[in-house]
């Protein structure tokens, strides 16, 4: 029974985070962070109602190549957001960003390219 106890665990700690609204992006492409690339790399986030000036988010590039990429809202007109990944500023409306960045999670983003996800 005891041989239980961690996987349960971890399975309630999960479906918790889900149900407060958290979830696991691996973006393709974006910022770079310390510890390597945005596609090495494992975003947890929170979906928000508005995001501010400032916030780095995961959104949907219109590139497929670069979706989902992780960036920072550099300014905010009406329901479009201005995002740049530390390259080029692209303009994205407010249904194609997933989420807040809360933390990343460095390199587990290569066991995901492994699987194909």
């Amino acid at each position: 029974m005891a041989r239980f106890k961690v996987p349960a665990i971890v399975v309630a700690v999960l479906v918790v985070a889900l149900a407060l609204g958290f979830r696991l992006e691996h973006p393709a492409s974006g910022f770079k962070t310390a510890l390597g690339s945005p596609s090495s790399s494992v975003v947890i986030t929170k979906k928000s109602d508005v995001y501010s000036v400032g916030d780095k988010v995961i959104a949907k590039s219109a590139s497929e190549e670069l979706s989902p990429l992780l960036g920072q809202v550099t300014a905010i007109t009406g329901e479009q957001y201005s995002v740049t990944n530390g390259v080029f500023l692209e303009t994205i409306s407010s249904e194609n960003v997933k989420g807040k960045m809360v933390v990343v999670l460095p390199f587990l983003g290569y066991l995901l390219g492994i699987f194909g996800l």
